[in-house]
């Protein structure tokens, strides 16, 4: 008999790959995802889960190229935001079986930042596509989504791990948080690794991407140092956004919260899509070899 759960997932950019595993080990563990609530990263994947593209979107992620990753920035010129966004969610939206959020078997939930009102925004219903856009939209990286009054930005500058969003129907909560301070240990070193030929290739790949941004952007502004920014943007998201999540945590305590390092791996690191998805297969199993939590 299966086991339902509530689901919460956070942000965190490519770390949020990791929570492809951890589903797959609750599903094996068989549980059953009764309700997602996501920001960000997971609120894109728990919206690819809910619309029933899973299995394609693991298969894109992994065999990801460098061409491919080239042809989906496509650069904004005019909007505030490196990257309009629009060729990557099309390609999510032919992944998805099920287009409307109100008509997905799971009730989820994705967060979204109203920079107009200094709020939180919170869909439940509406076009799926359209939520996963707002949710994802990283400051300076994506441009915002421009809806009615609302300038839509990433949840995580708000509420990035939603366990406060969640239906009140008694279930178990499981909560995945992809930013958590806590060290990559020997385990996870060894699945991350690569050996030095791999890794060389990797370095010239982001190499690659780096010059046809820096190309891209002499276009828009002379001497961009968009890349140094973007990592400074990151680390300063990242204390506010940790600050945040611990509150959260603290005030609406899951029954299981598993971990992911958040020096696994880099917010835009997503050419290591499927080394970070088994670090999410091995953090899910860990998280049940080391708990007596209530969901047994």
């Amino acid at each position: 008999m299966s086991k339902p759960i509530n689901l919460v997932l956070s942000g965190g950019g490519a770390r949020g790959i990791a929570h492809i595993g951890i589903i797959e080990v609750l599903e094996q563990k068989g549980f059953e995802i009764a309700t997602i609530a996501g920001t960000s990263m997971g609120a894109l994947v728990g919206g690819v889960y809910a619309g029933d593209g899973m299995a394609e979107f693991k298969t894109w992620l992994f065999n990801a190229d460098i061409k491919q990753a080239v042809r989906m920035l496509d650069f904004s010129f005019k909007l505030p935001g490196l990257i309009k966004g629009e060729k990557i969610m099309h390609r999510i939206e032919q992944m998805l079986t099920i287009k409307q959020i109100e008509n997905l078997k799971i009730p989820y939930t994705a967060v979204a930042t109203d920079l107009n009102q200094n709020s939180e925004v919170d869909f439940t219903d509406g076009n799926l596509i359209e939520a996963i856009r707002a949710s994802i939209a990283i400051p300076s990286i994506f441009t915002p989504v421009y809806k009615d009054r609302q300038i839509l930005l990433d949840g995580g500058l708000v509420n990035n791990i939603p366990l406060n969003r969640l239906p009140d129907n008694g279930l178990p909560v499981v909560a995945v948080c992809a930013n958590a301070d806590i060290p990559v240990t020997n385990d996870l070193q060894q699945i991350m690794h690569t050996n030095q030929k791999d890794e060389t290739d990797y370095n010239q790949k982001l190499s690659k991407i780096r010059q046809h941004i820096n190309k891209m952007l002499r276009h828009k502004k002379p001497n961009d140092k968009t890349l140094g920014y973007t990592e400074i943007l990151d680390r300063s998201l990242h204390l506010l956004i940790a600050q945040v999540s611990n509150q959260i945590i603290a005030r609406h305590q899951p029954d299981l919260l598993i971990n992911i390092p958040r020096k696994l791996a880099g917010t835009l690191d997503f050419l290591k899509a499927e080394k970070i998805y088994n670090a999410g297969l091995y953090l899910g199993e860990k998280a049940f070899e080391n708990s007596d939590n209530l969901l047994r």
